[in-house]
């Protein structure tokens, strides 16, 4: 299998030297004026008087958001089963992130949030957010926050500790979808492992969670502010309006475990930066809200980052990463080993054409890139999470003659469970599928011409909620549907001998 890098996306290993500044002048606060502290660059024991950016940290990364649209050259929308990218947009000086209601389904498929990720990775230093928060119906989640994948996909796998850093979350509180609910707005931060399998698993539980509040105790809701968080390997220092407001110790303070080829370290992953509004509790919203509603934007003026003399403190990157790709190449020169044949399936490799072949019109055929989603999931020998949302699958399909058709497989859970499609050559046509729980239903057909022996170009993608066919470069249909947030993708045929070659999965952003 060859796994090519196209997009130049890429993995930093960020280095740099943790500087201590000290004797620093503070400016302060309104009233009688205050002497000059001396301010290090570490967390000061007395932060009185002290205000943040501190003197000593220097702007590596920042983003006004000026202009008509996102930097693509700083992020990437979002890709979740839960996020559109429409709802995401730059105008007027603000990003703006849109929570909105999609369709009359209670599930999380009726609703529909977005958010951005940085390409660039930080670890130890100060994060800030100017932002508005709207007083939200309980179930949405706005939050500022950290983590070790950049949100390109596919999703590398690490099987190593990485950490998430909340600098601001907001959380529903009621039992778990329980009305009536309230929402408050706190940070924190937690480490988690992502798995050979692409699972996230918690390592830690979450530690005391600090709670975001004006000086008076009354919330922030609608009001626009600066939220800021000092991390390092010792204490957070959160910071409102250039104030802190509270220091904490930092709970975590254990090495990340050491391995044959990892020396224990700090927890000081490479982290991107997230900026995400989705839902999370539909049970808090009723029923009767309509299609189409707006539950608020969360919007944001600018967001930075500060290190020590501007250099980015040394962070503990779980090497060898994988080099991240937006485009999956297979050339099945090793037989598919790294795809999942269903049971009972017959496959071989035809390695003059670089392909996969079906010899048989019996039965079910299915193959898979990775294993199908299992609880407990299945290990997984690729360098990837082979999950996408937003994606683009294409291939050369052979038909043998007039069997049942065979074709492509998107935001597939396992053989009961995707989206497909296929070309049917008794019935001159082409077909999109959606099979959920081993019930198929046709969401769309149109006219094609299908010959037996005649290699034809298919290409399926999946953008949100529309799913759209090709047929030799020609667009033949289109379907909006969301039963399938994400999921494999794979290929399929039914009492149908097929040969498959020169296939890609594209990350469609």
């Amino acid at each position: 299998m060859t796994v090519g890098q196209i997009g130049s996306l890429r993995r930093r290993s960020l280095a740099g030297s943790l500087c201590l500044a000290a004797a620093l002048s503070v400016l302060t606060t309104g009233g009688p004026a205050r002497a000059a502290a001396t301010v290090p660059c570490a967390n000061p024991a007395d932060p009185t008087g002290v205000t943040y950016p501190l003197p000593c940290l220097r702007q590596v990364f920042a983003d006004d958001f000026d202009g008509t649209s996102l930097d693509p050259a700083k992020w990437n929308v979002r890709q979740t089963s839960w996020s559109n990218d429409s709802n995401v947009s730059v105008g007027g000086g603000k990003l703006s992130i849109d929570m909105k209601r999609v369709s009359a389904s209670t599930g999380k498929d009726g609703f529909r949030g977005g958010g951005i990720s940085s390409k660039q990775r930080f670890g130890y230093g100060y994060y800030e957010i100017t932002a508005t928060l709207p007083s939200l119906t309980p179930g949405w989640h706005p939050a500022f926050w950290t983590q070790i994948w950049d949100g390109a996909e596919a999703r590398p796998v690490y099987d190593r500790p990485f950490t998430e850093l909340d600098v601001f979350e907001v959380q529903s509180v009621a039992p778990h979808g329980t009305v009536p609910a309230t929402t408050k707005l706190d940070g924190g931060v937690i480490t988690w492992n992502n798995n050979t399998s692409g699972s996230d698993i918690k390592n830690t539980e979450f530690k005391p969670r600090f709670s975001w509040k004006k000086a008076d105790g009354t919330p922030l809701w609608n009001e626009q502010h600066r939220y800021g968080m000092y991390y390092t390997p010792t204490a957070l220092t959160y910071v409102l309006d250039g104030r802190p407001i509270g220091t904490v110790p930092n709970p975590i303070q254990d090495p990340m475990p050491g391995t044959a080829g990892h020396p224990a370290a700090a927890y000081n992953s490479p982290m991107s930066l997230w900026i995400s509004a989705v839902l999370t509790t539909p049970a808090y919203i009723t029923a009767d809200v309509p299609v189409g509603t707006s539950f608020g934007k969360y919007q944001v003026d600018r967001v930075a980052y500060y290190a020590p003399d501007g250099q980015v403190p040394p962070v503990d990157d779980p090497t060898p990463l994988p080099a991240a790709s937006t485009t999956v190449g297979e050339d099945f020169s090793d037989g598919g080993a790294r795809w999942w044949k269903k049971p009972g399936s017959t496959w071989s490799t035809l390695p003059a054409a670089g392909g996969l072949r079906h010899p048989s019109a019996q039965g079910d055929a299915i193959a898979l890139l990775g294993q199908p989603v299992t609880d407990p999931p299945l290990p997984n020998t690729l360098p990837f999470a082979p999950d996408w949302t937003n994606v683009a699958v294409e291939a050369t399909v052979t038909l043998d003659g007039d069997g049942q058709g065979a074709g492509l497989m998107a935001r597939a859970k396992d053989d009961q469970n995707y989206y497909y499609l296929k070309l049917q050559p008794a019935k001159q046509q082409v077909a999109l599928v959606r099979k959920v729980a081993g019930v198929s239903t046709v969401l769309a057909t149109a006219p094609a011409s299908v010959g037996a022996g005649t290699a034809h170009r298919l290409r399926l993608t999946v953008e949100d909620n529309t799913l759209t066919g090709y047929v030799d470069g020609v667009r033949k249909l289109a379907k909006d549907d969301f039963v399938f947030g994400t999921g494999r993708i794979g290929v399929k045929g039914y009492q149908q001998a097929f040969d498959v070659s020169d296939l890609t999965v594209t990350a469609l952003g």
